[in-house]
C-alpha cells in the first residue's frame, strides 16, 4: 500500500485532495470535505467509514487464484463444501457432489445473492419509513380535529359571552 491515500471523489474531478477516512463499502479514501457529503447523503450515510491510519494496518490477503494440490487454475465451486476447485479435484475430492458449477456462474450467483439482500433491506427500509409516515400522518390528523374542535369551543363560547353582554347592554341601556 503506498503511504499517501488520495481522496477518490476528489481524484475523479481531477483534485488531488489527502484522504483522512476510508470508506470500506465504496472501497476509497475520502478527504474531509467529501467525508461530510458521504455522511450527508441517503445512499452513502450508513457506510463504515475508518481512519486512513486503520485502513493502512490491515493486512493485504493474498488470495491464489490456482489450486496448491494440482498447480492448475480455479475453474469451478463447490457449493457442498464451499469452495474454488480446479478440475484435478473434482474426481479427486468432489466426484459425489451434485453441485460443483463453473466459478463464472456462481460467481454471477453470488452477485444476484448479495443485490437481492441489498434490494430486499432498502425495501425493508422504505417500507418502515412509509409506515411512520402513515402513523405520523394518522397522529398529524387526529391533531388537527382536536384543534379544530378546541377552536371550534372556543369561538362558541366567544359568541355566548357577546350575546351575553349584548343582552346586558340592552338591560343597562333599557
Amino acid at each position: 500500500m503506498s503511504d499517501l491515500i488520495l481522496c477518490g471523489p476528489c481524484g475523479y474531478a481531477e483534485n488531488n485532495e489527502k484522504a483522512v477516512k476510508w470508506c470500506t463499502v465504496c472501497e476509497e479514501g475520502l478527504c474531509a470535505g467529501c467525508e461530510k457529503v458521504h455522511q450527508s447523503i441517503k445512499t452513502t450515510r450508513n457506510h463504515r467509514l475508518i481512519s486512513v491510519e486503520d485502513y493502512r494496518q490491515i493486512e493485504t490477503i493474498s488470495v491464489s487464484l490456482n489450486c496448491e494440490d494440482h498447480d492448475m487454475r480455479f475453474e469451478l465451486y463447490c457449493k457442498t463444501h464451499d469452495v474454488a476447485v480446479c478440475l484435478g479435484c473434482v474426481p479427486s475430492h468432489h466426484r459425489t457432489c451434485t453441485d460443483v458449477t463453473p466459478l463464472e456462474k456462481a460467481a454471477a450467483n453470488a452477485k444476484q445473492s448479495t443485490a437481492l439482500a441489498d434490494l430486499e433491506d432498502t425495501l425493508t427500509l422504505t417500507i418502515q419509513n412509509i409506515v411512520q409516515i402513515i402513523a405520523d400522518r394518522d397522529s398529524a390528523s387526529k391533531k388537527l380535529k382536536y384543534q379544530k374542535k378546541t377552536i371550534k369551543n372556543q369561538l362558541m363560547l366567544h359568541v355566548q359571552n357577546n350575546e351575553n353582554v349584548s343582552r346586558f347592554r340592552t338591560k343597562v341601556t333599557s
